[in-house]
């Protein structure tokens, strides 16, 4: 029997798995990503960190990774107008791709996401990655915000089957000029080829 959600999955075209924008990388990334466009309100956000390898030591150089992420309305902004089978249909417009350096470091700037309306899940950035010259994406968990109210027990019953292991969130600490900045790293993921 089909359940009614994945007749609306199907029936709306909704590309899977999620991690697949990250093959749609353009080629000549560096490890630095601007997002958003200046129509996108919002604090600005600048997170660093670098990717690691499963030992969660060595350096991961050469990793694409894809966000994307919501607005200061906790809305993923374009996503009316986009077709159901493009990806910005689903991921919105702040969405973009970098590439870890030779010593593993990303840098992320862009606007801080809000909850999705209703306060159903608590601000997030969604990360994919791919390693070099693979073409089998994968999940990180997904960048939250320390002191967020809705990262409780009951977000990470939903979250726990991608895989996902609970943590408070990021720490931010705004600088002079306004700027959110944080510090995340990440572990590549067992099924990282």
């Amino acid at each position: 029997m089909i359940t009614p959600v994945a007749l609306l999955v199907a029936f709306q075209g909704r590309p899977e798995p999620d991690w697949l924008p990250v093959l749609d990388a353009p080629r000549n990334l560096t490890h630095v990503l601007q997002l958003p466009a200046p129509q996108h309100p919002g604090s600005k956000l600048e997170i660093r960190g670098t990717v690691l390898k499963r030992d969660g030591k060595s350096a991961a150089a050469g990793i694409v990774l894809y966000f994307h992420h919501t607005d200061a309305r906790g809305v993923y902004p374009g996503r009316s107008a986009a077709n159901p089978n493009d990806w910005t249909h689903w991921h919105g417009t702040l969405r973009g791709w970098l590439k870890t350096d030779a010593q593993g470091r990303y840098l992320l700037r862009t606007t801080r996401p809000a909850p999705y309306p209703g306060g159903a899940e608590p601000a997030h950035i969604h990360v994919y990655g791919v390693a070099s010259g693979s073409r089998q994406g994968f999940m990180f968990n997904d960048i939250l915000f320390d002191g967020d109210r809705l990262i409780n027990d009951e977000y990470w019953a939903r979250v726990r089957r991608f895989g996902t292991k609970p943590y408070p969130g990021i720490k931010l600490t705004k600088r002079a000029d306004g700027t959110l900045v944080g510090q995340w790293d990440f572990v590549l993921p067992t099924d990282a080829r």
